[in-house]
């Protein structure tokens, strides 16, 4: 866990912890919230079943920010990041990237993999920001209520602890 700022003589404390399947509600209030391809309380439940690596930082008891990581032999995927809205720019979305990227470097990931909408800015900066390369684009990749958008494919190359001790 981490704290943040004092403020009014208490600590800000936000749990990040693996996601449950009770978070799932709040997961998808957040996703309905902030998304315009919302995930479905199905394809979350499926996710932890599967075994992805499903993350929540919780604060007060409420979910405000998840990500959702397969991790293959080499490889890694984002596949779902989200903080609320009233939450967003507060470094959340970050910290869940790094704990991803770290994670999947322990695991011997050598490349992390997302999609991103080409009009989202924000996020485009934080991945930017974060070592991932824009490389590819999906055509028609997010799909709903009739409509298709692009993605752009972007990708980080970890570096390993037995690199990074030379």
């Amino acid at each position: 866990c981490s704290v943040g700022p004092k403020m009014n003589d208490q600590y800000d404390l936000e749990i990040t912890r693996p996601m449950a399947y009770s978070d799932i509600p709040q997961v998808v209030e957040i996703e309905q919230q902030v998304t315009f391809h919302p995930w479905t309380q199905n394809a979350f439940s499926e996710s932890i079943k599967a075994g992805d690596k499903c993350w929540v930082i919780e604060y007060d008891n409420q979910v405000v920010a998840y990500l959702v990581q397969s991790i293959y032999t080499e490889e890694s995927h984002i596949l779902n990041l989200a903080v609320k809205s009233s939450r967003q720019g507060q470094g959340l979305g970050r910290g869940l990237v790094k704990k991803a990227c770290a994670d999947a470097r322990k695991g011997g990931v050598i490349k992390i993999l997302l999609e991103v909408c080409p009009n989202n800015l924000i996020a485009r900066q934080l991945y930017e920001s974060e070592g991932f390369l824009v490389f590819g684009r999906r055509n028609s990749y997010y799909r709903s209520a009739g409509r298709t958008e692009d993605a752009l494919v972007m990708e980080r190359v970890l570096e390993h602890a037995s690199v990074m001790a030379q």
